[in-house]
């Protein structure tokens, strides 16, 4: 029978250091709708429907983390700052920005971290804008057999 056991708190320190600390995520919006994506699909696939660069000001955003980002362990986890990834319509044209996922990509820009289908297709038009949130915790607790 397993038996559950916790991470330490040192390693998951380390881990969220390692992995997060002085890395760059990028977030892309990709319009597949109908698209459900797996979470061993190619990242070509995922990829393949961002919003064209430049199509009303579109440009991919950045959230970073630094290590005052890595809270503290509590309850066998450990929480990162809140990060947030604004894509503004820049109001230029009359090209309309439509997208149905947000796309969060590793900092090595190969790999969907995660891959988030909106409840509808979503457009953006002349200065209206698009807020989204990333909430990171590690959780310590595995399971030992």
């Amino acid at each position: 029978m397993p038996v559950p056991s916790l991470v330490s708190a040192q390693e998951l320190a380390r881990v969220a250091e390692k992995s997060y600390a002085s890395q760059s995520f990028q977030v892309a919006l990709v319009d597949a709708p109908g698209s459900d994506f797996e979470p061993d699909d190619a990242f070509s696939t995922i990829i393949a429907g961002e919003v064209t660069e430049g199509l009303g000001g579109y440009t991919r955003q950045t959230i970073a983390f630094l290590t005052s980002d890595i809270g503290l362990y509590q309850d066998g986890k450990t929480e990162l700052a809140r990060k947030a990834a604004t894509f503004e319509h820049n109001g230029n044209s009359g090209e309309l920005i439509k997208f149905s996922h947000v796309v969060l990509i590793s900092p090595n820009g190969a790999t969907a971290t995660s891959t988030t289908k909106l409840a509808a297709r979503a457009t953006l038009s002349d200065g209206q804008s698009a807020v989204f949130y990333f909430d990171f915790t590690l959780y310590g607790v595995f399971v030992a057999s």
